[in-house]
């Protein structure tokens, strides 16, 4: 068996939840079979409503050994700190791949490590028609409520706005006075697909929604590591910030995204 374990937080964001989908998505087509962890149940939850299948929750990064056995590959990407016993799961488990995020310095000793970089990532590409409009996806969690402190860089700019899975509740009143309409999180894969122009403050949303041939800029609300500036140079994605008035189109040239989904497959194959 293959256990995919996605780390997701409600402070941060989902992003370990989209890698696992384009992964899972990649193995099922290669006929391999895979089950989900994850660590939390509000996750789990918008997993269904993205066509996953249901999951195991387990607590921490600690816990996958609870679930996996001697005779299991386990893919990993979780910020976790990589400590105690689970410096022995690359020896403990048949096969161990750790996912390693574009500004992390973590690395797992004697796991495969898959690194994300400027141009090899881990996406779904979805199938869509786009319409000529323009969606905001901050990302999944707003919890210092970054969007409130700038209300006034979105008015009068005839944007649609991503719910965040991790959005406040009385935060949509006052949102839905200042953006044109509020796409659920659930909606997240049929808006890539469908909006010609995403402004995002999330990194694998920008990644994604580049692969998924949309006009994609980054809206930098708060200072950029220079990894992450590094990535969205490489990949033409043009960086605003809050004094750029945003409402105008801006061609951005198409680049290749490689997709690893497909390298991952093969090294879990090879050992199945």
């Amino acid at each position: 068996m293959v256990y995919l374990y996605a780390y997701t937080n409600h402070k941060e964001n989902l992003d370990a939840l989209r890698r696992a989908k384009g992964l899972f998505d990649a193995f099922k087509a290669d006929g391999v079979e895979c089950e989900l962890l994850l660590n939390e149940y509000r996750a789990q939850l918008l997993a269904r409503e993205w066509g996953l299948p249901l999951a195991t929750t387990i607590e921490t990064i600690k816990d996958i050994d609870a679930v996996a056995t001697v005779e299991d590959i386990v893919i990993i990407d979780s910020p976790e700190e990589l400590e105690g016993k689970v410096l022995e799961y690359p020896d403990y488990f048949k096969k161990v791949i750790y996912i390693k995020d574009v500004c992390s310095d973590l690395t797992l000793n004697g796991a495969e490590i898959i690194e994300l970089s400027q141009n090899k990532n881990i996406y779904s590409e979805v199938n869509g028609t786009k319409e000529d409009k323009t969606l905001f996806i901050y990302g999944d969690s707003d919890y210092n409520k970054t969007i409130i402190k700038n209300l006034e860089i979105f008015k009068n700019k005839s944007l649609d706005l991503y719910w965040g899975n991790y959005f406040f509740v009385k935060y949509e009143d006052m949102l839905a006075e200042v953006f044109h309409k509020i796409i659920e999180p659930e909606d997240y894969y049929l808006a890539i697909s469908n909006y010609n122009n995403i402004i995002t403050s999330d990194l694998q949303v920008a990644i994604e929604a580049k692969a998924n041939s949309s006009t994609v800029r980054y809206l930098a609300l708060e200072d950029l590591e220079s990894c992450t500036i590094d990535v969205l140079n490489k990949l033409n994605i043009e960086i605003l910030n809050r004094n750029i008035n945003f409402s105008n189109k801006l061609e951005v040239e198409n680049s290749i995204i490689q997709n690893i989904n497909k390298e991952i497959v093969t090294i879990v194959k090879n050992y199945v």
